[in-house]
Formats: structure tokens, sequence, C-alpha cells
């Protein structure tokens, strides 16, 4: 339940976004950390049973807790008023429904909505005085990428191709950037740089990006390999996902901020401007 490499990546991209002064998108990203932190202790307390609970979630809470607190004082992100704004939400909704705690927990876990479906028009009132374009950008915890086909194909349904590629197109020009490319491209046992890209750098980038091993990844590459009538040792493969995963470090953040940003609706083109940042080191 408690996903300690969400609360890792999002406060890593706080940092470079609020160093780089883009105080909109790190109120973005710290507001979407804090809103499942709070979805995460009411399942550590009410919910999760004893077999559930481990030493190493509570510390880590506790942890990012403090974290947030400390970022609260020096930022002013005002995170009490949030709190109890949401609280009275919740309370009416109760009251209307006599939904518990746990079933709105529950519900979360359904649709990661820490309102339990509040309406756009309610959702509004909420955060207007924290000044933010999006609702629900910091209060979804969720990956585009995690989504259903049918739920993917809603989301992008109403742009071009063209406008569809910008992110990973984006992402994988950084990418070539982070080592000797040409150099690399001869090195490959597969003389095709179209294939190169699409089944080797991009799947370690998305693979690496939600949690998959070194392992998984390779399976998945080998086998497009062998599917397109290439052969390459398996050991040689992982030690080089290894090697790639370790480079593309920035490129794989980001693309996690990007799936996040994508599965809300954003613009790929804002999504661009998003990561930037996250990339220019």
């Amino acid at each position: 339940m408690i996903d300690k490499t969400f609360y890792l990546e999002n406060l890593s991209a706080f940092d470079i976004l609020i160093q780089d002064e883009d105080r909109k998108q790190a109120e973005e990203v710290i507001f979407r950390v804090y809103s499942i932190l709070q979805r995460d202790k009411i399942w550590l307390h009410e919910v999760a049973t004893r077999e559930e609970i481990f030493e190493e979630d509570v510390e880590l809470l506790e942890e990012v807790e403090q974290e947030l607190k400390e970022l609260d004082e020096q930022y002013d992100f005002r995170f009490d008023e949030f709190n109890k704004l949401v609280q009275q939400e919740m309370k009416k909704l109760q009251s209307n429904s006599n939904v518990s705690l746990t079933e709105v927990d529950d519900f979360q876990n359904e649709e990661d909505d820490i309102f339990y479906g509040q309406d756009d028009e309610e959702l509004e009132d909420i955060t207007e005085d924290f000044e933010t374009e999006d609702e629900e950008d910091f209060l979804v915890d969720g990956d585009f990428y995690d989504e259903d086909e049918d739920e993917s194909d809603d989301v992008l349904s109403h742009l071009s191709d063209e406008e569809i590629d910008l992110v990973p197109e984006f992402i994988l020009e950084s990418a070539k950037k982070r080592f000797n490319y040409p150099a690399f491209l001869e090195s490959f046992p597969v003389d095709d740089e179209f294939f190169v890209e699409e089944e080797f750098l991009f799947p370690v980038i998305v693979g690496k990006a939600f949690g998959e091993s070194s392992m998984e990844i390779s399976e998945k590459i080998h086998s497009s390999m062998m599917m397109h009538g290439y052969v390459m040792e398996k050991t040689d493969l992982l030690q080089m996902i290894d090697q790639k995963g370790k480079e593309m470090g920035p490129e794989i953040l980001a693309f996690k901020v990007a799936s996040d940003s994508l599965q809300q609706a954003a613009h790929p083109r804002d999504v661009v401007a998003q990561i930037a940042p996250l990339l220019r080191s």
C-alpha cells in the first residue's frame, strides 16, 4: 500500500523545481505528496491489519510528514488550512451518505481521489486559495501508464499523433545526451536506430520509472529482439540495462512526473514545459 518510490521521486522533483524557482510546478508536486500522505495515514491507522503494517512504512510516513512540516515553515504552503478545507468537505459527504473514513479510503484506492468523487465546481472552491490552474493536479496519485487501455484512450483521444509523441520524443532526445550515443549505436547489436530508441531506450526509461527490475525489463527487450530476428546474450543485455538505467536517471524521473500529468489530462506541450527543468542538468 505504501509506495516509497512515489515519495522519493516526487520529493526529488520538488527539490529540483523549487531550486529553479518554479514555484507553481513545485506546489503542484508537493501538494500531491501531502494529499497522498494523508491517504496513507488513514490506511495505516484505520484500515491496515497488523500483518500489513511494517515498521519501515511507519518510519517513512513519519519522515515525510516531518519534511513537509519543515517545507511548510520555509515556503508557507499552508498545509493546515488546506487540510481543514478537505476535512470539512469530507464531513459534508459523510453526513450525506453515512460513509465512514474506511469506506472513503476504499474508494480512494479505486479512484485515487481524496475528495471522494467531488465534482469540479466543489474542487474549485477548495483550491482557488492555493492558486492552481487544475484543481486535481496535486490531489490525484495515478500513473497514466497504469490505467487500462480504454481510460488511456479517453485521456488522449482528442490529441493528434504529433501531440502525443511530444513527451516521449522530448525525453528520448534528452536521454541520448546522457552518454556517447553515436558510439552506443555502433556497439549495439541491432543496426537500426529506430529499434534502439523504441525497443531499448524507451522501454528502459518506462520500466525503471514504474519500478520494474532490470531483469524484468531485459526479458521484455530480449523477447522483442528475438521477434525481430536479433540475437544478444541476456547477461550482456542485463548489464547494458543497468548501465543505461543509471545514466538516464533524470529521464526516468521526468517520465514518472510526465505520466502523472498526462493522466490528469494535461496537454503534452505543458508537460514538456513541466519536465524541462528536470532535464537541464
